[in-house]
């Protein structure tokens, strides 16, 4: 064999193994790209990454075309109902329901049929249930609250599948979450609830003759429902974890545990936070131990899993109304699937004019906020009171000014005038139809009072 030959295999042969090596080598660098890929993923919701440039964007879109003062009828037919037991059961049971028994709930079928204010039902009687009905809220009120549910297919009430007429048995004023969430439409870092003024007209289709006909139960107000369809519809992630406080002041108690743990129980994990969307808990849990972790930098923890502006925006709302009883309950708690991070968007103000009873013994909000260890921990960082004043200040010269304020009342007004000069709201509000209009007066003037309360705390030190 000529040397050129063998000069010739030796090369091809070199070429051959050179390849082989190549592939090899990059066989083994792929299989690092993907280890690394895979792990990036598992990582991604795991690392500690800040929340400061996390704003929190409601579409505000979704107000389009929204009227204050615009004002719904209602009209709801109920059925006798079999439970899953054959008992049944119909309206007048709803009575029965005790604050002390909390497994007797029944849940009936309902026909609801939404009209504007001066429309009649299309139909006098219908047979054919197109939601469920069961009361909600306070169950010891002469008139309750209601949640409705409509079934798939049937069209729901400004596009939200769940209903919620709240005859707001705790509130003098009758307007206190319909205000709120009117003020806070337009801010920014923070996501509200629609609301709407109802009168509600409800048949017991279990009785006869004059008794069988629709009934007017008088003003209601309607609040959005906290769960997919809402985040969805405000562009946020409907994946996501949304917990609703019922009795939390972020501290890790032994009833919070995760769906994971032997000793985990939906119940009594709900005597303190009620889950409206999400089946994981691990991020609440971790970020509970973090916030009560006497060795972490606070700021730090506060940064990894709160948005400073959405956290201001919050409890500068809450402090300007005066919400004592939103510092630990009635508020959610929003995460999205791909953040450890947590949103707080207030839902409940039910209790913020309580003021206008006579007997009405006020909490100070002040020792609310001490209380709950996010609060106390945040307003005892460098610099956390001053940013705290500016927001107040911007939203008392804004949204909340007075006469932001006077004109949302101005709205309101011709319909509490209108619906408590009549029955049944005229023998079952605490105070008189002249005492309401006069203390709505006064709201503006109470936000101001709240707003130089917090200045003269925040200028003497008095925390």
């Amino acid at each position: 064999m000529n040397s050129d030959k063998v000069k010739k295999i030796s090369l091809g042969v070199s070429v051959i193994i050179a390849m082989i090596l190549f592939l090899c080598l990059y066989l083994l660098g792929y299989d690092d790209v993907e280890d690394n890929d895979e792990k990036a993923l598992n990582t991604k919701i795991t690392a500690p990454i800040s929340m400061k440039n996390n704003i929190l964007r409601e579409n505000k879109n979704i107000y389009y075309r929204y009227n204050p003062g615009k004002m719904s009828k209602v009209y709801i037919n109920v059925f006798s109902t079999k439970d899953k037991d054959g008992k049944e059961y119909n309206f007048s049971d709803f009575d029965m329901i005790a604050a002390w028994n909390k497994d007797f709930n029944p849940v009936l079928d309902a026909n609801v049929q939404f009209a504007d204010k001066e429309e009649q039902p299309k139909e006098k009687s219908m047979s054919n249930p197109n939601a469920s009905i069961r009361v909600r809220g306070n169950p010891q009120v002469p008139l309750k609250s209601y949640r409705i549910k409509l079934m798939d297919g049937f069209e729901g009430y400004e596009g939200q599948s769940v209903f919620n007429p709240d005859k707001n048995s705790n509130d003098p004023s009758r307007i206190a979450n319909k205000l709120a969430h009117d003020l806070i439409m337009d801010l920014k870092h923070i996501s509200g609830f629609r609301t709407s003024f109802l009168e509600l007209y409800i048949r017991d289709d279990s009785l006869t003759g004059e008794d069988s006909e629709f009934h007017s139960y008088g003003l209601y107000t309607h609040i959005e429902q906290p769960n997919k369809a809402y985040l969805r519809s405000r562009g946020l992630d409907e994946n996501g974890s949304l917990y609703r406080a019922e009795d939390f002041s972020f501290r890790l108690t032994s009833h919070i545990k995760n769906v994971d743990n032997p000793d985990y129980d939906e119940q009594t994990f709900e005597e303190v936070l009620v889950i409206r969307e999400g089946k994981d808990h691990s991020k609440l849990v971790q970020m509970l131990q973090d916030i009560n972790d006497e060795s972490r930098d606070f700021e730090e923890v506060f940064h990894t899993y709160f948005n400073e502006d959405n956290y201001l925006t919050w409890l500068s709302i809450n402090i300007l109304l005066g919400n004592v009883d939103g510092m630990t309950e009635g508020f959610l708690l929003y995460s999205p699937s791909n953040s450890l991070g947590f949103y707080l968007l207030p839902w409940d103000f039910d209790g913020i004019f309580r003021w206008m009873e006579d007997e009405s013994s006020e909490s100070d909000i002040y020792d609310s906020m001490k209380n709950v260890v996010l609060h106390r921990k945040y307003l005892s960082m460098d610099g956390s009171l001053e940013k705290l004043k500016a927001r107040m200040e911007e939203l008392v010269s804004d949204a909340f000014s007075p006469d932001r304020v006077k004109s949302l009342i101005k709205h309101y007004r011709p319909i509490l005038l209108e619906m408590m000069n009549r029955y049944p709201d005229n023998v079952i509000s605490p105070i008189s139809l002249n005492e309401q209009m006069a203390y709505l007066k006064q709201i503006d003037e109470r936000i101001l009072i709240n707003y130089n309360e917090f200045i003269k705390r925040y200028e003497t030190g008095d925390d």
